[in-house]
């Protein structure tokens, strides 16, 4: 069963997922940048890297807001280092809510599992591709690049879905943390 309390265990897990995140957006934010002022569709393909961790998290601690919480950690973590400031906390913790608000809403009505996750993360892409619409150019706001860039959210949120499977297959392998008792609302 999922557990519906953190314990400080599990926090100081999120905030490690966090901290990785954090590492992994300034790493990545001089590429995803340029991208997003050249071509937003791959940009949003390339952003669901973001998502790798608090899906991660989500599959392995068994907490069912894991995905919001580690945004939540990578935004405050990257406030600093990154030129968005504050305002990276807003599709951070958007993404995370939006994918652990469909699945909690997708385990009461009975759908639990992967199909359950993949509606959720294209969830979160639609959130995602809705919070970047106020900041894309205008030359941007085209059907076509809007299309793309949408397909490009679902592409790279599924991607980072199925890397997460990958990832946590071989973290329970290592060792290095148990998996989860069940998959209820994951």
């Amino acid at each position: 069963m999922t557990s519906q309390r953190a314990t400080t265990r599990t926090l100081l897990l999120l905030a490690a997922f966090g901290a990785i995140g954090a590492v992994l957006l300034t790493v990545v934010a001089p590429l995803t940048s340029a991208l997003a002022v050249v071509a937003p569709p791959l940009y949003a393909l390339v952003a669901g890297v973001h998502s790798v961790l608090p899906f991660l998290a989500r599959r392995l601690l068994g907490v069912r807001w894991a995905a919001t919480g580690v945004g939540a950690f990578v935004g405050i973590l990257s406030v600093a280092s990154t030129p968005l400031g504050v305002l990276i906390l807003v599709p951070l913790v958007v993404s995370g809510a939006a994918f652990d608000g469909t699945l909690l809403l997708l385990a009461r009505r009975g759908r639990t599992g992967e199909a359950a996750a993949a509606i959720a993360a294209g969830a979160s892409a639609l959130a995602l591709f809705l919070v970047s619409l106020p900041v894309m150019s205008p030359e941007h706001l085209l059907p076509a690049v809007l299309a793309a860039t949408l397909a490009g959210r679902l592409g790279g949120q599924l991607a980072a879905w199925a890397l997460s499977a990958v990832l946590a297959r071989r973290v329970v392998r290592a060792g290095i943390l148990r998996a989860p008792s069940s998959t209820d609302s994951r």
